[in-house]
């Protein structure tokens, strides 16, 4: 029999182990492995939910959101150098089947929109937005686990931009607004946009803000035009939104990837600067970015949330590989849900999300 070695809370033999990695490899990101599966809610028996913070609906439709830039991420990502948009339809999920990894693994997930019509709908006919209707009707249609969304806002929309992110607030009941910035072609601390930040706070809306390194039209000639200034400049960008709006919630999305030491200094600095990990396998987070993993693992714990990046990334892998990796007692629940209740908790609560699932387990983590 196979001697079983210890990876972070799992334990497997090698043989296993590599049997599983070329298992996910091989699989529709959307479909779900059983053993994995198996390990995964074996470990978090008792536990209350995951919640995923940051995920795309790239379904059959959804997945446009990206335009011509999804058709190269299958290159960039999988190496499928020859994909037609046609084949990209066919392999993409239905909302039932990208609804159902997040059942099957117990995540409660806040899907994300897109909108970034001004600078990527013109030349791309392949473009369409996942518009923030979109996100609140996969909520009302799966109600029991889609339990809010993330809206977008075009910034160069102007007031058409304000008046989104007042429907989203008032109509849609959406807990927050999301941007990306290199998709979007804009610097958050040009004062154009104040206006947006200011809103945002008065109302009680976080946003999302993409930060360092993106694989957006990565590998791509020129990177097909877009331009990573606008995330990696953390600060001044950033440093000077967080400072002249201190009641804005700000969640600084992925490992920051290039700028990891900018961006823990932001998260230890600014009170009201949050972060998330998604868009990488965990397994590189502690090379790619080893001051955030230093920090998540201390001083920093309670700043972090979980996100997933699926369907780009596997739902069912992406947890499986975070149990691996040498977490400190505690640290991957608290990321799992106890600090989203905490950082979170009044704007679930402001869209209706009942928390008692996650409440009565407060103390336990």
């Amino acid at each position: 029999m196979a001697e079983k070695k210890r990876y972070g809370m799992l334990e497997m033999d090698d043989a296993q182990r590599k049997n599983l990695e070329k298992a996910l490899a091989k699989k529709p990101l959307h479909h779900v492995n059983p053993e994995i599966k198996e390990m995964v809610l074996a470990q978090r028996k008792g536990m209350p939910r995951i919640i995923d913070i940051h995920t795309h609906p790239y379904t059959k439709i959804g997945w446009r959101s990206l335009g011509k830039f999804r058709v190269h991420l299958e290159k960039y990502l999988y190496k499928r150098t020859d994909i037609t948009p046609e084949q990209i339809t066919d392999m993409a999920p239905t909302d039932d089947e990208w609804v159902a990894p997040f059942k099957e693994l117990g995540v409660a997930v806040m899907p994300c929109g897109w909108d970034a019509e001004t600078t990527m709908a013109p030349g791309d006919p392949l473009y369409r937005g996942n518009t923030n209707d979109d996100i609140a009707a996969m909520r009302d249609k799966y109600p029991d686990t889609v339990i809010t969304g993330w809206g977008s806002v075009d910034p160069w929309k102007n007031w058409k931009a304000l008046e989104e992110v007042i429907r989203c607030y008032k109509d849609l009941k959406l807990i927050g607004i999301k941007f990306q910035q290199v998709g979007q072609a804009f610097h958050v601390n040009n004062k154009q946009f104040y206006p947006l930040w200011d809103l945002c706070q008065e109302l009680g809306m976080p946003i999302q803000l993409h930060s360092g390194f993106t694989g957006l039209a990565s590998g791509a000639p020129g990177g097909w035009g877009t331009k990573i200034k606008y995330t990696m400049q953390l600060i001044p960008d950033i440093d000077d939104i967080s400072a002249d709006f201190p009641n804005l919630k700000i969640i600084m999305l992925h490992c920051s990837d290039g700028r990891d030491e900018d961006a823990v200094l932001l998260c230890r600095h600014k009170g009201n600067i949050y972060r998330e990990l998604s868009g990488i396998q965990p397994d590189y987070i502690p090379e790619a970015a080893p001051h955030t993993f230093y920090e998540l693992n201390r001083r920093q714990r309670d700043k972090y949330m979980f996100g997933s990046e699926f369907n780009l990334f596997p739902l069912d892998g992406i947890l499986w590989r975070h149990m691996q990796l040498p977490y400190r007692e505690g640290i991957l629940e608290g990321m799992f849900w106890k600090n989203t209740i905490n950082i979170l908790g009044e704007e679930m609560e402001r869209v209706g999300i009942n928390l008692k699932e996650w409440r009565v387990n407060l103390t336990e983590v």
